[in-house]
């Protein structure tokens, strides 16, 4: 059964993939309002947005720099940094009145810019913050008031427009002059920041960035006025120019005077060197000696050498006697130093064999430690490491001290070298020494004043040729549309982005879920056949009236005794015919039917496929083995007690105990009084007595028993039997639960028929159910 079963699986695979877009799809369907919501939710927000959302407008000024290369890296941070320091900011802010806000009706949907309004703002760097109302009521004058916290106007100017016009109005720390045209509005609202938050807004609404030659420099900026940005970033630019030239012009005075002092600084040593060159020179009667050079020239390089052997030496001593001091030992640490140091020293950079030396003891004194701080000093790890240094520590040891003694031959034989470059140097003309010192000093003093000098005649002549090294390349030109113009694209796209979010929502809790909702799933888990899919049921009023009155009516929907066909009528009569006549089962005349959890429909998919079977002219039993919370003596409305607790207990005869329903052929035995052990009942011999009684008497006979997970009723049970169906719920049966479940029947003597899949839409249930709603 086992085999025919995995068979059956692996010819309906091929179909996976489709099934599981499908269930993709069905998901997407049953859960439309999540993703309407979710895209409502989004869209909404952002069409509001977008509505109200002033325009922004971005200007671009480019500048272009000469001679960067020599500081190209660097040079972009710097930039921005002078750009966007304060000492630039806080004069664009004062030169055009970066302080005032115009309030705009948003509602409307129209903005109101201030070159509308204004000709010019300006303002120091103090302006009282706050918001201001001013009224233009058509009759040649304006009123200008300050509105305090509950929104009270308190005065602040008045005058006459055409005067407004042709000079500024200077208050509370700001300045402005009204535009010269007819349709000025009738009132404008404005805010007045603080000076330092003006300044800190435009200093972080300021982008500079550079080509990729690094010889173009773009700075942009953002803002709501077209007019304001144009402007802000020309002046940003400029300023930035002239403060490039004014510091470039003091740069290059100050150097050239630097190189002046240092020329006549450099011209006095001359002049002291050729003096006293010319003396020495009249004094002996010049005549040029090449071997005078040469003899300085080798004692220099023989001192030189005797110095860094003297000092090798005297470092190798200090490190040795380190080793050795008058009291008590040297500490491991210290002498773990000492000879670490040994082995780096200078002395040994070209022997091979030290570096291998040294790299093998800093292994071992790592390792040395790791083990120490992990076990005993006694332990045998630890003193076979121990040893291992010691060894190397005598190897450098004894380098070094062949190293030492040949240091000091090396020392003596330079000593020696040195004294006889001496000697010669001594039996030569002290004048003609004295000379040779005069001529080389003379050249480079000469040298340094020819250098200084040419250095000044560069800049002196670069100062006036040269084109300056900076320039604005393009100004920013006053932008017509903003950066953010089309709102309906954008709001259409806030729109597809909610869908889509909405969408992937619930793709996404799909994805997630790990229940069985399809028939494939079903086999896929547990390697089981589906003997059928019952679709969803709803009881729409039916809850209002008793189970047994709700049996009958649902039974009247389903199962109808005129066999009127509907989806979920036939799903239970394909139930019965998979059941009764499938090739992997053979006949079936005793069979359980239990569920993975309360709730998946068990009990009432019992009672129905009774129905059917009953309608059948199968003379059928169904017995409630719910020995713990049967229900079925509820659906067809027949007494509770006594029941099949009753006959287990020996209390009663299984005549007894047997009660017919309102349905033709099908009789109900109800779970009885509840016992204590129900499970050790269930495989007593008194139900085997029940089962040969009752196959003698009926046709079929058919198990309601507990769910898996409250007992392992089903599985004693269906020893006894010819077969075990399981009812799995739609949508709600865990998978890695149907598995471990499942299993329980893998080790006992029960054969298991199939699976019933409740609770599925009626597509899945049934594949030609538009047949019945044609």
């Amino acid at each position: 059964m086992g085999m025919e079963t995995y068979e059956l699986e692996e010819e309906g695979s091929s179909g996976g993939s489709k099934l599981d877009l499908t269930r993709y799809i069905a998901a997407l369907k049953k859960r439309w309002w999540l993703s309407a919501l979710i895209a409502f939710v989004v869209t909404v927000p952002w069409v509001i947005f977008v509505k109200r959302e002033q325009p922004i407008y971005e200007a671009t000024a480019s500048i272009r720099y000469r001679n960067l290369s020599e500081n190209a890296e660097g040079y972009l941070e710097d930039v921005y940094e002078q750009i966007t320091s304060r000492t630039f900011t806080e004069q664009v802010v004062s030169d055009f009145g970066l302080v005032a806000d115009i309030e705009q009706d948003k509602d409307s949907g129209r903005f109101l810019t201030r070159r509308q309004v204004f000709a010019k703002f300006t303002s120091t760097d103090n302006p009282q913050p706050g918001e201001y109302i001013l009224r233009l009521p058509g009759d040649g004058n304006f009123s200008l008031a300050q509105l305090d916290q509950g929104n009270n106007e308190s005065p602040v100017r008045k005058g006459e427009v055409a005067l407004a016009t042709l000079d500024t109005v200077s208050v509370c720390g700001f300045a402005f002059q009204l535009t010269e045209t007819p349709n000025l509005p009738k009132v404008v609202r404005f805010n007045i920041s603080s000076f330092r938050s003006a300044v800190e807004s435009l200093q972080g609404r300021v982008g500079v960035d550079f080509n990729r030659s690094m010889t173009i420099m773009f700075v942009a900026l953002r803002d709501n006025d077209p007019y304001i940005v144009t402007q802000t970033v020309n002046s940003l630019a400029d300023i930035f120019i002239k403060k490039s030239f004014v510091i470039g012009k003091q740069s290059q005075d100050t150097r050239l005077q630097m190189l002046k002092t240092q020329a006549d600084k450099a011209k006095l040593d001359f002049d002291d060197v050729d003096r006293r060159y010319t003396e020495a020179k009249r004094t002996m009667g010049f005549v040029g000696e090449s071997g005078l050079q040469v003899v300085l020239e080798q004692h220099r390089s023989a001192r030189g050498e005797l110095q860094n052997l003297s000092a090798q030496q005297e470092a190798l001593a200090e490190l040795l006697a380190r080793l050795k001091p008058v009291e008590g030992n040297v500490a491991p640490e210290e002498k773990s130093l000492v000879y670490k140091a040994l082995a780096s020293s200078s002395v040994f950079a070209n022997n091979p064999t030290m570096a291998i030396t040294k790299e093998q003891l800093e292994g071992l004194l790592v390792e040395y430690g790791r083990q120490i701080s992990l076990k005993a000093e006694t332990h045998p790890d630890v003193v076979r490491l121990r040893a291992r240094v010691e060894q190397l520590y005598t190897k450098v040891e004894d380098a070094t001290v062949s190293r030492l003694a040949a240091l000091r031959r090396e020392v003596t034989s330079k000593q020696g070298e040195v004294g006889q470059y001496a000697s010669k140097i001594n039996m030569l003309p002290t004048q003609q020494s004295d000379l040779a010192e005069l001529d080389t000093e003379w050249k480079r003093k000469f040298q340094t004043y020819e250098n200084i000098q040419t250095q000044i005649q560069e800049l002196e002549i670069s100062s006036v040729s040269e084109k300056p090294a900076i320039e604005i390349l393009d100004p920013a030109i006053e932008p017509q549309f903003p950066t953010n113009g089309n709102k309906a694209a954008r709001a259409a796209g806030g729109a597809v982005v909610g869908l889509l979010l909405g969408l992937g929502v619930v793709l996404g809790m799909e994805a997630l879920d790990r229940t069985i909702k399809t028939v494939e799933e079903a086999k896929s888990t547990v390697k089981l056949n589906v003997l059928g899919a019952i679709p969803q049921i709803s009881f729409g009023d039916f809850y209002d009236v008793h189970d047994h009155e709700k049996a009958k009516m649902v039974d009247q929907q389903l199962v109808t005794h005129d066999f009127s066909p509907t989806p979920i009528g036939e799903a239970y009569r394909s139930l019965r015919t998979n059941l009764l006549f499938s090739k992997t089962a053979g006949r079936i005349q005793t069979f359980v039917i239990t569920s993975m959890a309360p709730g998946d429909g068990k009990s009432f998919t019992a009672a129905n496929l009774s129905i059917t079977m009953a309608q059948q002219k199968s003379n059928t039993l169904l017995v409630d083995t719910d020995l713990r919370r049967g229900v079925l003596h509820n659906t067809f409305g027949v007494p509770k007690e006594p029941g099949f607790s009753n006959y287990l207990m020996g209390s009663i005869l299984a005549a007894e105990i047997i009660t017919e329903t309102h349905i033709p052929n099908l009789s109900v035995i109800s779970c009885g009084s509840l016992i204590p052990n129900p499970s050790e009942l269930l495989g007593s011999v008194q139900l085997r007595r029940f089962l040969d009684e009752m196959r003698r008497r009926f046709d079929l006979i058919i198990f309601d028993t507990p769910p898996l997970n409250a007992a392992t009723d089903a599985v004693v049970l269906g020893t006894q039997v010819d077969g075990t169906v399981v009812v799995i719920r739609a949508g709600k049966t865990q998978k890695n639960v149907a598995r471990q479940k499942i299993e329980l029947f893998h080790n006992v003597h029960a054969k298991l028929l199939g699976l019933i899949l409740n609770g599925t839409s009626v597509d899945l249930a049934h594949e030609g159910y538009s047949y019945y709603h044609y």
